[in-house]
């Protein structure tokens, strides 16, 4: 089970919370009297930054900025510029700073919560004048400074004497209170607009507060009158909330937002405090201080029949969610316990999840599977349930949308099978470029901090970007390999605590097959730790690989034999009977991975086409030529033109689309007279 992390102390009391998803933050409340939050985002403000150089034998301060000799007015200075001999070179940590080079990626991509993930290390990064150099012309490394400041910096030559570019942060304090003036505040809901939040105060108040101004004061009173009201359920869609009141005979009430009418569906409850209800709103779960002891109760909302779902707890809190199936409910049990127990609510069982937590747990929020924080008196801790409740799943995860166990033992993509998954194929190769689905959160939970691609065996070393949210807008944020432990080629796991900032979580690389043949190819996922050593790799995914084109043909129509003139376009026919007209063409695939479609149109108008042979199909369907008779062609008209067009499609996929560069087409026109 992991030992709690405190994020942040000296709080005055904080019970209640909220996560907000889209903002990384949590949002709580303090009994002293604030509303507050805490950014899992880290922002900074810049310390120092510009362009220098680095001479041969010295020093640099990132703090400063500035080049120093050892020992000299500027120290502590942070890294040395060590030249061993004329070829053996490298850039040393001092004074307790510490480093990582990220190899050549976007600079200005990088942010100061980006720097503060990073796995930094004592090592010194390898600089000799030869080809083992990583501080090569656009390497970017990164600098945890002597003063616990966070550097990027470029190099922006090599030499004896490097040229760098950099940017100092300061991390900003991640805590902040939003507002103040509130009476002995229970608990905290954000509106889903992001701007506003419901605050439930001891005295009987349900209030909402604009963010932006959040001090009591400024607050918009809900409704009043309840009995000491605690944990929220907020349901906006409906325009309406749900408090409990902690009384020795308390009720559930149910509160519009708009008028503040207010109605008790549950009654009769014993010093209740938690309350959460489930996604149909049918079923509600009450935690309850009573004098036989802490329990959790599942009601009814339909009849008020009650269900104990746990008993025998410790002073039980808040209620939340642990998992989007609503199968496992936590709750937070205060001293002498300090421990948060799992529920499974069908089985009516219970265990702990979290033990040894700080004073007086109130509430926990589900940062992302296996994550959450713990409001405790004095401080919020961070925990990692991954232990307890494992996320499962493969390291690699699949090929875009196409799970790993939905591509056949032939290498191809079918989805087939499960025809209301959204996207469907059926029995297609891969081609173009791969976007592999790499599951970071199991390999931050198996102690991995970087992997690398092989295919075949080989390591790919592609450079692919995504965008990463930097706590205003989505910035285009380029990832490349690095060297671990000497070995090139690894990318690293993306941090936990940001998983959900990247717009696509899941991405691990975008994987080129330019280069590879037709054919069978594996796909292999090696993960190691820190120093490089090997912590596990994925099951191999053997993946059939066809960048071939597709091809094909029209020639000009005929009659009896004689085609139409490729020039004019001219075809000439004696009378309208049933002789054919036949149109010849070819459409075709090395391997069949290919559907065709034949039209014909007359005018303006789709020409209806003898089902035999088929107008459309797999390639390998395909018969030449379409015929249809001259009196059916013509009908009314003496004279008619004609537009044959043929479209053959790839059917390969990248696992996010069908890979349409490799279609083909062609189109004949002609007109038919006597």
């Amino acid at each position: 089970m992991s030992t709690p992390v405190a994020l942040v102390s000296g709080l005055g009391g904080a019970i209640g919370s909220d996560f907000r998803q889209s903002a990384n933050q949590l949002l709580f409340v303090e009994f002293a009297g604030k509303l507050s939050r805490l950014n899992l985002y880290r922002s900074g403000h810049v310390v120092s930054s510009g362009t220098a150089t680095l001479h041969g034998t010295w020093h640099f301060d990132f703090d400063a900025g500035v080049e120093g000799a050892a020992g000299g007015p500027t120290a502590p200075l942070d890294v040395w510029w060590e030249q061993q001999t004329a070829v053996i070179r490298r850039l040393d940590p001092q004074n307790g700073a510490a480093l990582i080079n990220l190899g050549v990626i976007d600079f200005n991509s990088i942010t100061p919560d980006t720097l503060a993930s990073l796995a930094y290390a004592s090592a010194p990064i390898t600089g000799n004048n030869d080809a083992s150099n990583k501080l090569v012309t656009n390497d970017v490394f990164a600098v945890r400074t002597s003063s616990g400041n966070y550097a990027k910096v470029k190099v922006v030559s090599y030499g004896y004497d490097l040229h760098l570019q950099w940017v100092t942060y300061a991390l900003e304090s991640p805590y902040a209170v939003l507002g103040t003036g509130y009476s002995q505040p229970e608990d905290v809901k954000a509106s889903a607009d992001g701007a506003h939040a419901y605050v439930t105060e001891r005295g009987g108040d349900l209030v909402r507060v604009t963010l932006a101004s959040a001090n009591r004061a400024s607050a918009t009173v809900v409704t009043t009158g309840m009995t000491a009201p605690q944990q929220i359920f907020l349901d906006e869609p409906h325009h309406t909330a749900y408090v409990v009141e902690y009384a020795p005979s308390g009720r559930v009430w149910k509160i519009d937002l708009n008028s503040g009418a207010k109605t008790a569906i549950l009654s009769g409850l014993e010093n209740a405090v938690g309350l959460i209800l489930t996604a149909d709103l049918q079923t509600a779960y009450v935690s309850e201080q009573a004098a036989s002891g802490g329990r959790v109760s599942r009601f009814d909302l339909a009849t008020s029949a009650r269900t104990v779902v746990a008993s025998g707890l410790t002073a039980p809190f808040d209620l939340t969610w642990l998992d989007a199936a609503q199968t496992t409910l936590a709750v937070a049990e205060r001293d002498p316990a300090n421990r948060v127990t799992a529920i499974n609510v069908a089985a009516c069982t219970s265990s702990a999840a979290i033990t040894g937590l700080a004073n007086r747990p109130s509430s926990l929020a589900v940062t992302m599977p296996g994550q959450v924080l713990v409001c405790c008196d004095g401080t919020i801790q961070q925990v990692d349930l991954s232990g307890v409740f494992q996320p499962a799943g493969p390291l690699l995860m699949g090929i875009g949308f196409v799970p790993f166990d939905k591509v056949t033992a032939a290498g191809l993509a079918d989805t087939s099978a499960d025809p209301s998954y959204f996207f469907q194929v059926k029995q297609v190769p891969f081609a173009g470029t791969l976007p592999l689905m790499i599951n970071h959160l199991r390999a931050h939970n198996d102690g991995a901090a970087y992997y690398r691609v092989s295919v075949d065996g080989v390591v790919h070393t592609d450079a692919w970007t995504d965008y990463h949210w930097n706590g205003f807008n989505y910035v285009a944020q380029t990832v490349g390999t690095i060297s671990v432990a000497g070995q090139p080629g690894y990318y690293p796991v993306r941090a936990i605590g940001d998983l959900f900032l990247w717009m696509n979580p899941s991405l691990g690389d975008l994987l080129s097959t330019a280069s590879l043949s037709n054919g069978m190819h594996t796909i292999t996922v090696e993960f190691v730790n820190a120093s490089g050593l090997h912590v596990e790799s994925s099951t191999p995914l053997t993946v059939r690989i066809d960048n071939s084109p597709c091809t094909t043909t029209l020639s000009v129509p005929q009659v009896h034999g004689t085609g139409a003139d490729p020039n004019c376009g001219l075809l000439h026919y004696v009378t309208k009977n049933a002789d054919p007209v036949t149109m010849p063409f070819t459409a075709s695939h090395p391997n069949g991975f290919a559907t065709f479609s034949f039209s014909l149109v007359k005018g303006v108008n789709a020409v209806a086409l003898p089902a035999a042979p088929p107008t459309s199909g797999p390639v390998s369907a395909a018969v030449s030529p379409i015929s249809a008779t001259i009196q059916d062609l013509m009908g009314k008209c003496d004279v008619a033109g004609f537009a044959e067009y043929v479209y053959v499609a790839a059917t390969a996929t990248n696992g996010w689309g069908r890979q349409s560069q490799y279609d083909a087409s062609a189109a004949v026109g002609f007109v038919l007279a006597p």
